[in-house]
């Protein structure tokens, strides 16, 4: 067998070698200084593009009023309804022409345009031809108007078997 005495002189000459010999990637002392200045303008950059986002300042109270506030929808909720407010109740016994006025009326008619040789007109604003349905009234019960016909002077709309002929405004 052979020894490991020598192993051992030889590996402990080489450690104290390593030990004595200065270290290669140590960087002379200017380029670690500009290294370090450009570190910290990195970190001031970093700082202005994300300081606001990480350490929001508390904006006062009092800087914005409130969007959502009106100041007198307390007091109208407060006040008794108008008499020509309140709901009116709608009989079921109403005749297919009382229907038919009542909601024609509220109808709000826009503007008479051609498109394609066929004539149109908005109502409540949207786009209408004749042919078409108006859908009116509470969505609970729906009435659904025909319109007939329509030309610059008038659109005449259908309920059942009853027609209505609504003058357009000049």
């Amino acid at each position: 067998m052979k020894s490991s005495a020598p192993r051992l002189l030889f590996l402990s000459a080489a450690l104290a070698l390593a030990i004595t010999a200065p270290a290669a990637n140590v960087l002379p002392s200017n380029d670690a200084k500009k290294l370090a200045a450009r570190y910290a303008l990195t970190k001031t950059r970093i700082e202005q593009l994300l300081g606001a986002r990480l350490h929001p300042e508390a904006m006062p109270a009092t800087a914005l009023p409130n969007p959502f506030y009106r100041p007198g929808a307390a007091l109208e909720a407060l006040r008794e309804p108008k008499p020509e407010s309140l709901p009116q109740s709608e009989g079921p016994d109403l005749t297919d022409s009382d229907t038919l006025v009542k909601h024609a009326t509220t109808l709000k008619l826009g503007g008479y345009l051609v498109q394609d040789d066929v004539p149109h007109v908005t109502i409540n604003g949207a786009i209408c031809k004749a042919g078409d349905t108006i859908t009116v009234g509470p969505k609970d019960r729906p009435v659904f108007l025909h319109i007939v016909s329509v030309n610059a002077q008038e659109v005449t709309l259908r309920l059942n078997e009853v027609t209505y002929t609504l003058p357009m405004k000049k």
